[in-house]
């Protein structure tokens, strides 16, 4: 994120962001940390007002009803328009249409997407052979997403003069009740099994695991696509 802003703040010192998809307000926050202000578009009512009670009234990004395909935004009111892990949920072509009507000319798209690494996780391998076992239908939704992610560079050719792609490896550290929720609230393997049989498998995934703290390793993949600016094309 930190090389992200600071690419931005070249172009633009002070920008107008917009979050699209902002869900509760996880990358608003993030974009606020480092100065930003805009909008947090969200279409979800929920999550919306749950972003709004979670900040003070004086947050720097206002909260407004929108979608990737109807922002909401006026024509050219926007530099960096950003996207977490929401992106390949939209109609791709309507969204970079939409983006391409707020967008300044110049402004930056960029759809991020914070992941598992799970070519580098030994934990997160041994908890996908658990879960193959106890849910037959267990599949990973991110190798879909994975897919998406790579042929961006070519759906958007027709939208975005620029488009550079970044792929990066981090890690967090979280509690081993934090991790556990994290695999807890994956409501697709929930509604594979009864309430027993997931507790079940809960268990087993905390009995994996030696130590109070665990090291989740990411990967995080973004797409930084541009329009030339009026003085580029000249």
């Amino acid at each position: 994120m930190d090389i992200l802003s600071l690419l931005i703040r070249n172009s633009f010192p002070n920008p107008a962001v917009a979050d699209v998809g902002a869900g509760t307000g996880l990358l608003t926050r993030e974009l606020a940390a480092r100065a930003f202000v805009g909008a947090a578009i969200e279409p979800n009512d929920t999550m919306r007002e749950e972003g709004r009670r979670h900040f003070e009234p004086d947050f720097p990004f206002r909260w407004l009803k929108g979608s990737g395909e109807a922002t909401g935004l006026a024509d050219q009111s926007t530099d960096w328009l950003l996207m977490g892990n929401a992106f390949h949920w939209t109609e791709t072509e309507a969204a970079l249409r939409e983006f391409r009507r707020v967008l300044r000319p110049g402004g930056y798209f960029t759809p991020i997407w914070v992941m598992l690494d799970t070519d580098c996780d030994t934990a997160v391998q041994a908890i996908d052979r658990l879960l193959a076992e106890a849910v037959p239908s267990f599949s990973r939704h991110s190798d879909v997403v994975l897919e998406f992610i790579q042929c961006l560079g070519t759906a958007t050719s027709d939208f975005f003069d620029h488009r550079i792609f970044l792929d990066s490896h981090h890690s967090e550290v979280m509690s081993k009740d934090r991790y556990l929720n994290m695999w807890r609230s994956r409501n697709d393997l929930q509604s594979a099994l009864n309430a027993q049989e997931w507790d079940a498998v809960i268990k087993r995934i905390g009995g994996l695991l030696a130590e109070e703290s665990v090291v989740l390793k990411l990967r995080t993949y973004a797409w930084i696509l541009g329009q030339e600016a009026p003085n580029e094309r000249a």
